[in-house]
């Protein structure tokens, strides 16, 4: 142990120092008496230059002080020359061991200049501290000892008495008396701020450890450690900025502390030691110190448990980053691979970029972090990557079955997740790292093989191509993995677009993602266009493109595709053809898709599969032309201007039939017929109709060609072959409404033809067939009274007209029809009337004539009664003419034979008066047809009327006519 001797205040002498070794058991204790900045008195200038005084040298200084010795009588003067001859001694033996350190010096003058001053002067303090410090460097301990123990007897506020106490403290530490030296150390403590102050409170911490007392060692310790960081006078002091000799004691401090807290119980027994539940600044040194302890004493496990402790402890703290790192390290050193990975793990969790730690962390806390984070954030990726894959290839070995490949699957998967975290933690923890592209790489292998494919598609298109739009400055992958991750991309965006397929609902993901596969594939064949795969991912693009029915964009791929260098192979090929006819189709640039689709089915075989659909869309653009051609054709206003374009489309529509008779091809002759029908082009189209006929005899547009056929007949004017026809349609279309009008059609085409019987057959079948509608059958019925009467079948006529007349329809034509049936019933039955002539027996013959004259008007009176006015004056005029035919008749009937003149008078008398009501019956109807030029009403029946009444009152209607002419001049 090393000790030191100061001098008294009280004395005006020269500073000496005394230092004596004394051996305690393996503790050391130090006195530092440096002065800090703030005890140095401030600067000034001096009043006057200093003056440098010629320095003697100490043995000329010593004899020039004997001599003057020797010359001196006064006792006191003596006695001061003998004190100044002794601290000369001293300082000169003092020089020779600083100057020759290896030599063994005798201080045993210098003892004897003392002990003959304390002989004359037993109570000076100052002597025998002395004598205590040359009795030391001598080698004599308990003589020093003793000297020293005089002063705590018998001054026990001598200036010397705190280096006393502790000079005697130390002995007794030295002969293993704890408890003695700690009261010494104690009362050293007492005497307040002396240069043995902080030594003593480290003795006497050491003096209870060794007595076993570890708490109160351990209290005394930690308030050392507070006075050497200033913790209790808030002027707190990092380790390192102290002093040499003050961080030797403080190193040496911890060290004793770690060792109570060692036989304490550990790391738990530190946080004890908290006052008001505010730890020391410095509380991380002694968590450091214990671990580190355990550390050296090969207690690896203690060691890292201890520093780990820390961190559980305090989570938040600026050292515990680095504490934790220090636990690995000795875990490390212990060989503990198992607790070495869960740690740096833990670690990363703790204080990565992901942390909340690393939120509040500021930059230079964010440096150091990253310093630690770099290596293991990439060793613990790979290691959890490589278990991933360990675990798959255990999970698909063939002879682990089960729960057990269950579980190997379930844990590779969640290690690849593990993985994919921790490189994508590398990844944002430093974005700049020349590794990033490639821990981007495994992330997304990691992704992928742990199915986040959405994840592993951004991971993998950032590889291809995200790092080179970065620009230069940024880390660039590797150029084969950069092609491989474009790659990857696809099939990811692919397999997420397949699985969004299957949600329901999620249409709009799925084709989100499909769009992303589709430029992710485009994008992959221009960056690397001689890769293997380029060709195939260009034409999957262009696939994908067409399903979403962005066909322009599939045009520029396929085209793109076909000019690939090396060239398609024939499979390729075909694809191209038929992206590049299906989607100019779609564009309904039908040319060009009649192009394509005619070089693809020139590369096949008849017995293709795929054959008979390419001919069909072949066949699908060139009719498309001719539709386009024909849509611009009905927007046309010339009447003569459509006959060019039309003609151009029949010929494409016939031109579809020259690749083979197909459906398509059967709609375009049948589309080619309909335009010849427009156009007129009768013979044309009669062939075409034909030969349509004989190609597609079971075509479901066969049937309608009969109606074609009609038109077609008559506008060759061949009547009644489109009668034929129509009949066919009557009897075998299979819409009722069809067979009904056709019928009637042909009845009206047989009449046109001259054929008068088959017109009347077909009209009698339809007027028996087709009840509904109602008109229309009445309308058969009339042409069939209009045919009967060409015929002169008046016995069928009448039939027909009886059936009209009865007929109950309300519509006008109904009744007209019924007014005119009845009418003509009426004027046969006037006709017999009229023809009926009065012969003798007249009274006979006339009850003959009434009988027909009343069946007569009520023929007529039917008439009147449906109101119609074109038959009402007509029906009127032969009514009023039935009476005066009568009156004339009777009149003009036969006379009996044998009468006297006078007897012929009185018998045409009689006539007369017989005749006379009937001949004013006839001008009273004649002039109630008459009165109907009121209502606006003048017919030829009227007219008729008027020309009667002439003849029956010519008096007042046989008038000349007489124009009256006026003048507008009065007005």
């Amino acid at each position: 142990m090393s000790v030191s001797f100061s001098r008294p205040p009280r004395r005006r002498l020269l500073t000496l120092a005394v230092s004596a070794s004394i051996a305690l058991g393996g503790c050391a204790g130090y006195v530092d008496n440096s002065k800090t900045l703030a005890d140095l008195p401030p600067a000034a200038l001096p009043p006057e230059p200093l003056v440098e005084m010629p320095r003697l040298e100490l043995p000329a200084l010593i004899d020039s002080y004997e001599r003057a010795l020797a010359a001196q009588q006064n006792p006191q003067t003596r006695r001061q020359i003998q004190l100044r001859l002794a601290d000369l001694e001293m300082e000169r033996l003092e020089q020779i061991q600083a100057d020759h350190p290896e030599m063994a010096v005798a201080y045993a003058e210098a003892v004897r200049h003392y002990e003959a001053l304390l002989q004359t002067s037993a109570d000076d303090d100052y002597l025998a501290y002395r004598l205590a410090r040359a009795r030391s460097l001598d080698g004599n301990n308990p003589g020093a000892l003793e000297a020293l123990e005089a002063i705590v007897q018998r001054n026990p506020d001598s200036p010397f008495i705190a280096e006393a106490l502790f000079r005697r403290g130390e002995a007794a530490f030295s002969r293993k008396q704890y408890r003695a030296a700690e009261r010494d150390f104690s009362e050293v403590l007492a005497q307040g701020d002396t240069p043995f102050a902080r030594n003593a409170r480290y003795m006497l911490g050491w003096s209870q450890f060794k007595d076993a007392r570890y708490k109160a060692a351990s209290e005394t310790f930690l308030s050392l450690m507070d006075d050497l960081l200033g913790e209790t006078n808030g002027q707190q002091r990092f380790l390192g900025e102290l002093e040499k000799g003050e961080r030797r004691l403080a190193d040496d401090t911890l060290r004793v502390l770690a060792l109570s807290f060692n036989y304490l119980g550990g790391a738990e027994v530190i946080e004890s030691f908290v006052v008001d539940e505010r730890p020391r600044t410095y509380h991380h040194l002694l968590y450091r110190a214990l671990g580190d302890w355990y550390a050296e004493s090969e207690r690896y496990r203690d060691g890292a448990e201890t520093f780990l402790a820390f961190t559980e402890q305090y989570p938040q703290s600026f050292k515990a980053p680095g504490m934790h790192a220090r636990a690995v390290e000795i875990l490390q050193a212990g060989n503990f691979p198992s607790e070495v990975i869960p740690a740096k793990r833990t670690f990363v969790t703790r204080y990565g970029s992901r942390s909340a730690y690393w939120e509040k962390a500021d930059d230079q806390q964010r440096h150091l972090l990253k310093v630690q984070l770099k290596p293991w954030l990439e060793e613990l990726a790979r290691f959890d990557h490589a278990r991933a894959q360990a675990l798959a290839k255990e999970a698909s070995d063939p002879r682990n079955r089960g729960k057990v490949a269950a579980q190997a699957q379930r844990q590779s998967r969640e290690a690849f997740i593990a993985a994919a975290a921790l490189y994508g933690e590398f990844i944002d923890t430093f974005p700049g790292d020349t590794k990033t592209p490639e821990l981007t790489f495994l992330m997304a292998e990691s992704l992928n093989e742990s199915a986040q494919y959405a994840q592993a598609f951004n991971a993998y298109r950032r590889v291809a191509w995200g790092f080179a739009s970065e620009g230069e400055a940024a880390p660039q992958p590797q150029p084969d993995q950069a092609t491989e991750a474009g790659y990857a991309a696809i099939l990811m965006a692919g397999r997420v677009h397949d699985a969004e397929k299957q949600v329901q609902n999620n249409e709009e993901q799925a084709n989100l993602w499909l769009d992303l596969k589709t430029e992710t594939s485009l994008r992959f064949a221009d960056s690397w266009p001689q890769d293997p795969r380029a060709l195939a991912v260009q034409l999957d693009a262009a696939h994908n493109l067409f399903a979403q029915y962005r066909h322009q964009e599939t045009i520029e791929a396929a085209v793109k595709a076909a000019a690939w260098q090396p060239p398609p192979n024939p499979e390729q090929r075909r694809s191209i053809l038929l992206l590049l006819g299906h989607s100019q189709f779609e564009t309904e640039n039908y040319p060009a898709a009649e192009l394509a689709y005619e070089q693809l089915l020139a590369g096949m075989a008849s017995n293709d599969p795929e054959y008979l659909n390419t001919r069909d869309r072949l066949q699908s653009s060139i009719y498309k032309q001719a539709e386009v051609i024909l849509k611009q054709v009905h927007l046309t206003t010339d009447s003569m201007e459509f006959v060019a374009p039309t003609e151009e489309a029949i010929a494409l529509l016939l031109r579809v039939r020259e690749s083979g008779r197909s459906s398509i091809a059967a709609t375009a002759q049948y589309d080619a017929i309909n335009q010849l029908i427009r156009l007129q082009r009768w013979p044309q189209a009669q062939a075409e109709l034909q030969d349509f006929r004989t190609h597609y005899p079971q075509h479901q547009l066969t049937p309608t060609l009969t109606a074609k056929a009609v038109v077609i007949y008559q506008g060759m004017d061949m009547p009644e072959a489109a009668a034929s026809e129509l009949m066919a349609l009557a009897q075998n279309d299979p819409d009722p409404n069809v067979r009904r009008d056709s019928l009637y059609l042909a009845a009206e085409q047989f009449e046109q033809s001259g054929n008068r019987a088959r017109a009347i057959d077909a009209y009698r079948q339809y007027a028996r067939d087709w009840r509904e509608p109602a008109l229309q059958n009445l309308e058969a019925q009339y042409q069939l009274v209009a045919l009967y009467k060409e015929a002169g079948d008046q016995r069928a006529r009448n039939q027909w007209l009886k059936s009209l007349a009865d007929n109950k329809v309300s519509e006008p034509r109904g009744r007209y029809l019924a007014a005119f049936a009845q009418n003509d019933l009426a004027d046969q039955s006037f006709a017999r009337f009229e023809h009926l002539a009065l012969t003798l027996p007249l009274k006979q013959s006339l009850r003959n004539k009434k009988q027909a004259m009343e069946t007569t008007v009520t023929a007529y009176r039917k008439v009147l009664d449906f109101g119609i006015a074109e038959f009402t004056t007509a029906a009127n005029f032969r009514l009023a003419e039935i009476y005066r035919q009568l009156s004339r008749d009777l009149m003009d009937s036969q006379r009996p034979n044998g009468l006297s003149p006078l007897e012929l008078e009185q018998y045409e008398i009689l006539l007369e008066e017989q005749a006379y009501p009937f001949e004013e019956k006839a001008i009273e109807l004649h002039e109630a047809n008459v009165k109907r030029t009121v209502d606006g009403v003048y017919d030829e029946w009227i007219k008729s009327s008027f020309s009667s009444l002439e003849h029956l009152l010519p008096a007042r209607y046989r008038k000349p006519e007489s124009t009256v002419e006026w003048s507008d001049a009065a007005y």
